[in-house]
C-alpha cells in the first residue's frame, strides 16, 4: 500500500514497514483461524489493487470526477469485486485515511499518550498534504476522513468523541487545509486543543482545577476590560 513510504516525525521507513507487516499478519490470522487463509490473502491483495488504482487516478483528476468504473478498470477487477470490498469510493477514501492514521499511531502502542496520537495524525496529514488537500476539497471525502480520525481515537481511548470534539477537529483541519497544511504542527495542535471541550481533555480533580482556572481567568479578563472601558 502507498502508506509504506510515508513518515511520521523522525521515525524511519523501516519501522513503518515492520508495523504494516504486523498489521497485515494480524488480519491474515483472522482468516487463518476460520480456515479461510487463501481468501484472506486474496482479499488483502484485491484491496491493495483498488487503493493503488484509486491513488493513481487521483493524481490525474479530482475526487468528484472519479468513478467506480474508473477504479475497477485501472485495478483490473469487476464492478462487483469493488463493491465486495467497498460500498463506494468514499468508503475507500475513509479506509485509506484510517489505515494512514492507524499505521503511524501504532508506533506508540495502545496505551499511548493522547498528545502523541494527535501529533502523529497531524504529521501523517502534513507529510501527505497532496492527498489530504484533495480530500478536504471534497465535502463527502472530508467527512470520511474525519470519521476515520474518530475511529482511531475510539480505538486508542475507548471513548467515542462528542459532536463538539468532531467539530473541533473539523474546524482545525479545515482551517489548516485552506493554508495547504503549511502551519507548523505545534500551532495546529494548540488550536485544536483550545477548541476541545474541557471534559474531554481533563477528568476528576484535573477537570475541577481546569474549570476553576478558567473561571478565574475569565473574571480577570472581564475586570481588565471593564477598567479599559
Amino acid at each position: 500500500m502507498h502508506i509504506v513510504e510515508r513518515s511520521c516525525g523522525n521515525e524511519t521507513t523501516f519501522l513503518f514497514i515492520k508495523i504494516r507487516q504486523s498489521l497485515l499478519r494480524s488480519r491474515l490470522w483472522e482468516g487463518l483461524k476460520g480456515n479461510h487463509w487463501r481468501s484472506a490473502m486474496e482479499n488483502q491483495s484485491t484491496k491493495s489493487k483498488i487503493i493503488d488504482a484509486f491513488l493513481d487516478i487521483l493524481s490525474q483528476k479530482p475526487i468528484s470526477r472519479i468513478t467506480v468504473k474508473d477504479i475497477a478498470s485501472v485495478a483490473g477487477i469487476s464492478h462487483m469485486t469493488f463493491y465486495r470490498n467497498f460500498p463506494d469510493k468514499y468508503a475507500l477514501i475513509g479506509e485509506i485515511c484510517y489505515e494512514d492514521m492507524m499505521l503511524f499511531s501504532k508506533i506508540y502502542g495502545r496505551n499511548a499518550e493522547w498528545k502523541s496520537i494527535v501529533i502523529c495524525i497531524l504529521n501523517t496529514i502534513q507529510n501527505n498534504r497532496e492527498f489530504y488537500s484533495k480530500v478536504f476539497r471534497d465535502e463527502d471525502a472530508k467527512t470520511e476522513c474525519l470519521n476515520a480520525q474518530a475511529r482511531v481515537s475510539l480505538f486508542f481511548t475507548g471513548a467515542k468523541g462528542s459532536r463538539a470534539t468532531y467539530g473541533a477537529w473539523d474546524d482545525a483541519l479545515s482551517d489548516w487545509a485552506r493554508r495547504d497544511f503549511s502551519d507548523p504542527i505545534d500551532v495546529v495542535y494548540r488550536n485544536l486543543v483550545a477548541s476541545l471541550p474541557l471534559c474531554e481533555i481533563f477528568s476528576g480533580e484535573d477537570l475541577d482545577k481546569a474549570i476553576r482556572q478558567f473561571e478565574v481567568n475569565t473574571l480577570d479578563d472581564f475586570r481588565n476590560r471593564q477598567k479599559k472601558a
